[in-house]
């Protein structure tokens, strides 16, 4: 028996789709230029339906959701994209941390392109981007930010309602965010970049000691057997540490998510 949609359902199905679209395609795990463009519409669309008969359309008229159809586009995109925002987050923290540690290694200058920001990053950037993109998929913390997303139906139901920005920005606005973010970087990478600073130290020392010895150039290889070194010895601490900072930023995510 095939479904028949009345009018009203159709525009609620498409306002929907608009606000899960703009997720997915902002989303870091389905972001990827890589991903085919219609692989991401499709998905879309199956998300989508499977969430339509859940979705809260009480009190949803037609001859309402006619008048301000450009207004509610405009809202679900929005709502889509901050959400979409907030789930990066954690991703600007690594790019951060791995910016950091290149400089430190001094690989600053080997870059490869980014295909999730279509900009070039470095090596070690690149690195950390996969091993979180793995934790993200192997924690299933990727089921945590779909429920969000089914979440934001209940908290921000498809109405002519604007969106409550004064609430949002209660919740200590965007330094919040900046901290969390900075913080994650700068635990990330700490460990190779002290170790990388003593070590300069040491050369430092020995070069003045031993002028025959050209520092310059023997630093470089130093710094980046070292970093790879300390890369290594503190992996399993790393991953403890994204683990935790997954939850914390989950826990940023349904906050705003309440506080829209």
């Amino acid at each position: 028996m095939p479904f028949l949609f009345n009018e009203t359902e159709t525009i609620v199905f498409s306002l929907a789709l608009i606000r899960i679209t703009s997720f997915f395609f902002t989303w870091p795990l389905f972001s990827q230029a890589v991903l085919p463009t219609p692989v991401k519409v499709l998905f879309s669309v199956a998300v989508t339906a499977c969430v339509f008969p859940v979705i809260d359309r009480s009190g949803v008229a037609k001859e309402t959701l006619e008048l301000t159809l450009m207004w509610l586009s405009v809202k679900e995109a929005f709502i889509g994209l901050f959400l979409g925002f907030l789930s990066r987050l954690l991703f600007f923290a690594v790019e951060f941390g791995g910016s950091m540690i290149s400089t430190a290694m001094g690989l600053s200058s080997a870059t490869v392109f980014n295909p999730a920001s279509g900009s070039t990053s470095t090596i070690i950037e690149r690195f950390y981007i996969v091993l979180l993109t793995l934790l993200i998929l192997s924690l299933n913390v990727h089921h945590a930010f779909i429920s969000a997303l089914v979440e934001s139906f209940s908290a921000v139901p498809i109405a002519p309602a604007g969106i409550d920005l004064a609430a949002i920005s209660n919740q200590k606005g965007g330094g919040e965010m900046v901290q969390m973010v900075t913080i994650a970087g700068l635990k990330m990478s700490a460990p190779v970049m002290v170790v990388i600073f003593f070590l300069n130290v040491a050369m430092g020392i020995v070069g003045r000691a031993v002028p025959q010895i050209n520092v310059l150039v023997t630093s470089l290889p130093v710094n980046i057997v070292a970093g790879l070194l300390v890369m290594i010895v503190t992996l399993p601490a790393l991953i403890l540490g994204l683990d935790r900072d997954l939850a914390q930023f989950a826990d940023l995510l349904f906050k705003y998510l309440r506080a829209i």
